[in-house]
Protein backbone atom coordinates (compact mmCIF):
# COMPACT_ATOMS: atom_id res chain seq x y z
CA UNK A 1 0.00 0.00 0.00
CA UNK A 2 2.89 2.35 0.78
CA UNK A 3 4.38 1.76 -2.68
CA UNK A 4 1.07 2.59 -4.34
CA UNK A 5 0.73 5.79 -2.31
CA UNK A 6 4.29 6.75 -3.21
CA UNK A 7 3.57 6.11 -6.90
CA UNK A 8 0.45 8.31 -6.76
CA UNK A 9 2.42 11.12 -5.10
CA UNK A 10 5.17 10.91 -7.73
CA UNK A 11 2.65 10.96 -10.62
CA UNK A 12 0.80 13.92 -9.12
CA UNK A 13 4.11 15.74 -8.64
CA UNK A 14 5.05 15.16 -12.29
CA UNK A 15 1.71 16.58 -13.43
CA UNK A 16 1.77 19.64 -11.17
CA UNK A 17 5.42 20.80 -11.27
CA UNK A 18 5.98 23.62 -13.77
CA UNK A 19 9.76 23.41 -13.95
CA UNK A 20 10.91 23.50 -17.63
CA UNK A 21 12.84 20.23 -17.26
CA UNK A 22 9.61 18.41 -16.39
CA UNK A 23 7.01 20.59 -18.12
CA UNK A 24 8.33 20.42 -21.71
CA UNK A 25 8.65 16.61 -22.00
CA UNK A 26 5.31 16.19 -20.21
CA UNK A 27 3.52 18.48 -22.70
CA UNK A 28 5.21 16.76 -25.65
CA UNK A 29 4.20 13.33 -24.36
CA UNK A 30 0.61 14.44 -23.73
CA UNK A 31 0.44 16.06 -27.17
CA UNK A 32 1.59 12.86 -28.86
CA UNK A 33 -0.92 10.84 -26.84
CA UNK A 34 -3.81 13.11 -27.79
CA UNK A 35 -2.88 13.09 -31.49
CA UNK A 36 -2.55 9.30 -31.44
CA UNK A 37 -5.97 8.93 -29.84
CA UNK A 38 -7.58 11.30 -32.33
CA UNK A 39 -6.05 9.40 -35.26
CA UNK A 40 -7.27 6.10 -33.87
CA UNK A 41 -10.79 7.42 -33.40
CA UNK A 42 -10.88 8.62 -37.02
CA UNK A 43 -10.07 5.15 -38.25
CA UNK A 44 -12.87 3.50 -36.29
CA UNK A 45 -15.48 6.05 -37.34
CA UNK A 46 -14.60 6.14 -41.02
CA UNK A 47 -15.70 2.67 -42.04
CA UNK A 48 -17.09 3.66 -45.45
CA UNK A 49 -13.91 5.53 -46.36
CA UNK A 50 -11.73 2.64 -45.21
CA UNK A 51 -13.77 0.17 -47.29
CA UNK A 52 -13.54 2.44 -50.34
CA UNK A 53 -9.77 2.99 -50.06
CA UNK A 54 -9.13 -0.73 -49.61
CA UNK A 55 -11.23 -1.75 -52.62
CA UNK A 56 -9.78 0.98 -54.84
CA UNK A 57 -6.20 -0.04 -53.98
CA UNK A 58 -7.04 -3.68 -54.73
CA UNK A 59 -8.71 -3.03 -58.09
CA UNK A 60 -6.67 -0.16 -59.54
CA UNK A 61 -2.97 0.36 -60.07
CA UNK A 62 -2.10 3.75 -58.58
CA UNK A 63 1.18 5.61 -58.57
CA UNK A 64 2.50 7.33 -55.44
CA UNK A 65 0.92 10.74 -56.08
CA UNK A 66 -2.46 9.21 -56.87
CA UNK A 67 -2.26 7.06 -53.74
CA UNK A 68 -1.35 10.05 -51.58
CA UNK A 69 -4.20 12.09 -53.04
CA UNK A 70 -6.63 9.19 -52.59
CA UNK A 71 -5.70 8.74 -48.92
CA UNK A 72 -6.25 12.46 -48.31
CA UNK A 73 -9.41 12.81 -50.40
CA UNK A 74 -11.05 9.71 -48.90
CA UNK A 75 -9.64 10.05 -45.39
CA UNK A 76 -12.99 10.18 -43.58
CA UNK A 77 -16.59 9.35 -44.36
CA UNK A 78 -17.40 13.05 -44.77
CA UNK A 79 -14.55 13.51 -47.26
CA UNK A 80 -15.71 10.40 -49.13
CA UNK A 81 -19.24 11.80 -49.45
CA UNK A 82 -17.89 15.20 -50.56
CA UNK A 83 -15.64 13.52 -53.17
CA UNK A 84 -18.53 11.42 -54.46
CA UNK A 85 -20.82 14.44 -54.71
CA UNK A 86 -18.26 16.68 -56.38
CA UNK A 87 -16.59 14.33 -58.84
CA UNK A 88 -19.18 11.60 -59.40
CA UNK A 89 -22.55 13.32 -59.26
CA UNK A 90 -21.64 16.85 -60.33
CA UNK A 91 -18.95 15.66 -62.81
CA UNK A 92 -16.40 18.23 -61.65
CA UNK A 93 -12.90 17.98 -63.17
CA UNK A 94 -10.45 15.93 -61.09
CA UNK A 95 -6.76 16.53 -61.75
CA UNK A 96 -5.69 13.06 -60.61
CA UNK A 97 -8.39 10.72 -61.90
CA UNK A 98 -10.40 10.74 -65.12
CA UNK A 99 -12.01 8.32 -67.52
CA UNK A 100 -12.28 4.68 -66.52
CA UNK A 101 -10.28 5.18 -63.29
CA UNK A 102 -12.65 7.89 -62.11
CA UNK A 103 -15.68 5.81 -63.10
CA UNK A 104 -14.38 2.84 -61.10
CA UNK A 105 -13.56 5.03 -58.10
CA UNK A 106 -17.05 6.57 -58.25
CA UNK A 107 -18.66 3.14 -58.41
CA UNK A 108 -16.66 1.91 -55.41
CA UNK A 109 -17.27 5.13 -53.46
CA UNK A 110 -21.02 4.91 -54.06
CA UNK A 111 -21.14 1.29 -52.94
CA UNK A 112 -19.04 2.08 -49.86
CA UNK A 113 -21.32 4.93 -48.84
CA UNK A 114 -24.31 2.62 -49.19
CA UNK A 115 -22.57 -0.16 -47.21
CA UNK A 116 -21.58 2.30 -44.50
CA UNK A 117 -25.18 3.38 -44.01
CA UNK A 118 -26.33 -0.22 -43.62
CA UNK A 119 -23.69 -0.99 -40.96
Amino acid sequence: MKKFLLLVVVILALFTIDHPVIKEPREALLGEGVSLLSEQSKVTRSTSAKIARTQIMQKLELDDTELEYLNEALGTDDKLKAFHLRYCKENDLNLYFYGNKLNEICRIAGESIFEGKSL
